[in-house]
């Protein structure tokens, strides 16, 4: 693996013009070779300070201040929140983009994406989102599909739901379990086929039982397969981001790719994540160190 992958790079004078304005690099842009993934991931609780959160809103676009307040109670509106300015301030990370002018726009699906009038700044970026109780996920990826999922592993896991989106190989491996181990073994494959879907982009479309995963005890390996033979094209990674979450990441690759987890907060990010991987479709997983610690401007 290239070495410059996980070390600083020293930023070009990049500069970028749109609706009149000229936008200069100042700061180090991070290195994010096509075809690699990084992960970003942030703790609610870590962002609560009102300080933080009157800034996180000062660089929302007018459209998402509205749907903010949409919100009926504070908990939703800080999620909110926090998910836009963390998107917004990471992505500036490796684009010469200020925060607060990035502009979005709605999938097919509903899956925000980056709008194309900045396509000439961006070089393929793309991001995929996912948040639960207490964690933020935000993957960013360059010319490659890819999608991620979180869940928080203390909710009732829906029982009724995996009867019709579970395979029957799925649910007879899942209901083979110890009782104690049912729970658990639930959310490590709804988080991988979550994944998948969204790396799709194809929203339920895709019949959830029209392709499987086999996990085996005391096994590092994540088995795969779709009723129409494309499985092959698809690779996939799995975490416990914390005690309480667990994290997967589906990629359209056939390369055990160098993951870099950071620890995110808008405008301070850049610290290494310490996370424990369970498995992946290679075998063992190793996160690669994250050596960058930098503040993000906004204008």
């Amino acid at each position: 693996m290239n070495v410059d992958r996980l070390l600083p790079r020293t930023a070009p004078l990049t500069t970028f013009s749109t609706t009149g304005c000229r936008y200069v690099f100042l700061c180090r842009p991070l290195f994010l070779p096509p075809g690699h993934i990084d992960l970003w991931l942030c703790r609610h609780k870590d962002a609560s300070d009102k300080a933080l959160q009157d800034r996180c809103l000062s660089i929302l676009a007018p459209d998402e201040v509205l749907r903010r307040a949409q919100f009926r109670f504070e908990r939703d509106q800080h999620q909110f929140l926090l998910t836009r300015a963390l998107v917004r301030t990471v992505l500036s990370h490796y684009a010469p983009i200020p925060a607060r002018e990035w502009r979005f726009s709605p999938g097919p699906h509903g899956r925000p994406h980056i709008d194309h009038t900045l396509a000439s700044a961006i070089d393929g970026l793309d991001f995929n989102l996912s948040h639960t109780n207490g964690l933020v996920v935000l993957a960013v990826g360059r010319h490659i599909e890819f999608g991620v999922d979180a869940e928080h592993l203390a909710r009732a896991p829906a029982t009724e739901a995996a009867k019709l989106a579970f395979s029957e190989a799925e649910m007879s491996a899942l209901e083979s379990l110890p009782r104690p181990l049912q729970d658990r073994r639930f959310f490590e494959l709804w988080t991988l086929k979550e994944s998948y879907v969204k790396a799709r982009r194809s929203g339920m479309q895709i019949a959830l039982d029209s392709f499987a995963f086999s996990l085996l005890p005391d096994d590092d390996h994540i088995g795969f397969t779709t009723s129409d033979q494309t499985g092959h094209h698809w690779s996939f990674w799995q975490m416990e981001a914390t005690p309480d979450h667990l994290v997967s990441l589906c990629a359209a690759t056939h390369r055990a790719l160098p993951l870099v987890c950071r620890e995110a907060m808008p405008f301070d990010t850049g610290r290494e994540w310490k996370a424990d991987w369970l498995r992946s479709s290679f075998g063992s997983v190793q996160c690669h160190q994250a050596h960058e610690h930098f503040h993000v401007p906004t204008v």
